[in-house]
């Protein structure tokens, strides 16, 4: 951080705790003892995942800031389908030991509640952390993200196949059988000629994570 910076946060949760005594937040140091990774959240944040933290996405590509450290932001659903922030954080990497401290810190403040399912993008650090601090936590791949890859790594037919978009989006969400499902994947693959795009082969060996017929098995909200 930049000089001033440390002193400045410290002021600022220290007025937070003194309007509210539910407050709370953490830092993590180096080795050198100083700030990497920054942890709040606020009273309300706390009622709300109390009420609506059984399903929450994480994500860390919401923004960045300018020295371009990740924003990791919980989000959830209230029970009018509207968005409720459960916690923030300002990560120094988004490594395994910077997630897992993250999410120990998470279920230390929200008094050891851990959500049934939680969805985020495919960063494998973020994975093994999960699998790590919540291994009973049902761990799904957010459809938005995915269908930002898939933009990456499939542009072309997206863009030159009308019918990719729509057989894509099946395997996602329409078959609630798992032969159907994997009946369905073969013939997108042989349709499209796309066996061998790497992309889809490591996006196959996580379906469990994201196809309906796997993730029906949880509650999604």
């Amino acid at each position: 951080m930049e000089h001033g910076e440390a002193a400045s946060l410290g002021r600022y949760f220290s007025r937070q705790l003194k309007e509210n005594l539910l407050y709370y937040f953490a830092t993590q140091l180096d080795y050198e003892e100083l700030i990497t990774n920054i942890f709040w959240v606020d009273a309300r944040m706390i009622i709300d995942y109390s009420h609506f933290g059984d399903v929450t996405m994480f994500d860390t590509t919401y923004s960045t800031n300018r020295d371009a450290r990740p924003l990791g932001v919980f989000l959830g659903l209230n029970h009018h389908r509207e968005i409720v922030v459960f916690r923030g954080a300002l990560l120094y990497d988004e490594t395994i030991e910077s997630f897992v401290w993250l999410f120990e810190t998470f279920l230390e403040a929200m008094f050891k509640k851990k959500p049934i399912t939680v969805f985020t993008d495919q960063d494998a650090a973020m994975s093994v952390a999960i699998k790590v601090v919540m291994p009973k936590t049902y761990h799904a791949l957010c459809s938005w993200h995915m269908w930002q890859n898939a933009k990456k790594h499939l542009g072309h037919l997206l863009k030159n196949e009308s019918q990719f978009n729509d057989d894509f989006l099946a395997c996602i969400y329409e078959y609630d059988g798992e032969d159907e499902f994997l009946s369905a994947w073969n013939e997108m693959l042989d349709k499209y000629d796309v066996h061998e795009n790497k992309w889809l082969i490591d996006l196959f060996k996580l379906k469990e994570k994201w196809a309906q017929t796997y993730v029906k098995s949880t509650f999604t909200a």
